[in-house]
């Protein structure tokens, strides 16, 4: 019957596994599983906990990280979010862009934003443009490559 708990115990750490990832907790969950096997196998509840720690540690100092430098493999690269987001998309003026005159916006999934040519030149509205860097709310840009 302990071998059951066990794996009710393995089987809730594999969910929270599910939700927090990085194979920490399912470390846990293994070492619960070698615990159901050491019950189901007749072993005391001494050898079981022993198996279950020994399996936990051994999983989370060797085996853990293997598992997350292969299977999570870019999923920790940094992920480029709100304005950061921007640089690089091609976008079109709204208005001219001349740094003379103080003007230029262009517009970016409709929002419109202020805009600073990155040499200085005039870009025209209409112009196809390629967002090269963002300081606070004004976006640098350069014309595309057409």
């Amino acid at each position: 019957m302990t071998w059951y708990i066990w794996l009710i115990a393995a089987f809730v750490l594999v969910i929270i596994e599910l939700f927090t990832g990085g194979f920490g907790v399912l470390s846990f969950a293994f070492g619960c599983a070698t615990g159901a096997v050491a019950a189901a196998c007749g072993l005391s509840l001494n050898w079981q906990i022993l198996l279950a720690i020994l399996v936990s540690i051994i999983f989370f100092i060797f085996i853990r990280p293997f598992a997350v430098k292969f299977l999570l493999r870019g999923k920790n690269d940094e992920v480029r979010t709100n304005t950061d987001a921007l640089i690089g998309r091609t976008v079109r003026v709204s208005e001219t862009i001349d740094l003379q005159a103080g003007t230029g916006h262009v517009t970016v999934d409709g929002d419109v934003w202020k805009a600073v040519s990155q040499d200085a030149n005039i870009i025209p509205e209409g112009t196809t443009v390629k967002i090269t860097a963002q300081d606070s709310l004004i976006l640098t840009v350069t014309p595309a490559q057409q």
